[in-house]
């Protein structure tokens, strides 16, 4: 049987975990030893507003149970909130094992109703923020050779949700930052992944979901996702360049890959339409790897 997984001596910072997901999170990562830094800006859903005692609240409940852990409210969307979130955990802690990009915002508007404004405001939070606090964790990490990194995205972004182009374009940008981060971190030892959680929170409500309440944390309860970051924050976990899907007690490794395809050495349109079906298929697929740049 495998030995319980221990994170004693390990600092974890959490963005976003207030309440929902990163609340879950961080009290997994306290009950399994980790130092916290619980951050929080306190907005509502579309991010307006501002409430330090949200983060507050839940360090105080870690403290409570035994658990080492500090509440920081900086806004992590700015450079600034990136760089003072990263400053504080040293500060207190004297290092950062673990980061994790938690911190979201949501809401519902057809694509033909947004604005290039709309898509900023989401990029700002969704893929600035992670922008932001891996710019400034990233030097620590180095210096350690040691460093664990956690990026979110969607299956909104993955897959597609109807309503969702704003959000969804800045979880998918997560990925495809989350595969540079991956290549650039192998030689100092920092691993980088990707996951797309569901779990019901006050988000659902203003994506669109129908569900009441009651149903969607039965059907999806956050605490079902929280495994999941402490085993990808373990010492025994050396994946990086992976998403995973996580869910009611699943956990699934998505993976983008490309079919045996059609080759003409003279391909035509024609070409292409006479052998669509080769085009199509996946059967027979391989996972390309980092991509090398012909000298």
């Amino acid at each position: 049987m495998t030995e319980q997984i221990s994170l004693e001596g390990k600092v974890a910072v959490v963005t976003g975990a207030g309440r929902g997901l990163g609340r879950a999170y961080v009290e997994l990562l306290a009950e399994r030893g980790a130092k916290v830094v619980v951050n929080d800006l306190g907005t509502d859903v579309s991010g307006i507003g501002k409430d330090s005692t949200i983060a507050e609240q839940v360090a105080d409940l870690i403290r409570s149970r035994g658990g080492e852990a500090i509440a920081d409210d900086s806004d992590v969307s700015t450079p600034e909130g990136g760089s003072d979130l990263i400053a504080a955990t040293i500060e207190r802690f004297g290092r950062i094992d673990l980061l994790v990009n938690n911190a979201g915002i949501c809401g519902s508007q057809l694509f033909e109703a947004a604005t290039l404004d709309d898509f900023d405001h989401y990029w700002r939070v969704h893929l600035g923020g992670p922008v932001n606090t891996v710019k400034a964790a990233w030097p620590y990490m180095v210096a350690q050779r040691h460093g664990k990194i956690i990026l979110t995205t969607s299956v909104a972004g993955l897959f597609g949700i109807r309503g969702q182009a704003t959000y969804a374009a800045a979880k998918c940008a997560v990925v495809g930052l989350m595969r540079i981060l991956a290549i650039e971190g192998a030689e100092h030892g920092i691993l980088v992944n990707t996951i797309s959680p569901s779990g019901y929170t006050r988000m659902h409500p203003a994506a669109g979901a129908r569900w009441s309440e009651a149903d969607g944390r039965a059907a999806m309860p956050v605490e079902a996702v929280a495994p999941a970051i402490v085993w990808l924050a373990s010492d025994g976990c050396s994946q990086t360049n992976h998403i995973y899907c996580v869910e009611a007690g699943t956990i699934q490794r998505i993976a983008i890959v490309m079919g045996p395809g059609f080759h003409d050495p003279h391909l035509t349109p024609e070409s292409i339409a006479e052998h669509y079906a080769k085009v199509e298929s996946i059967e027979g697929f391989s996972e390309p790897g980092p991509f090398e740049l012909s000298s």
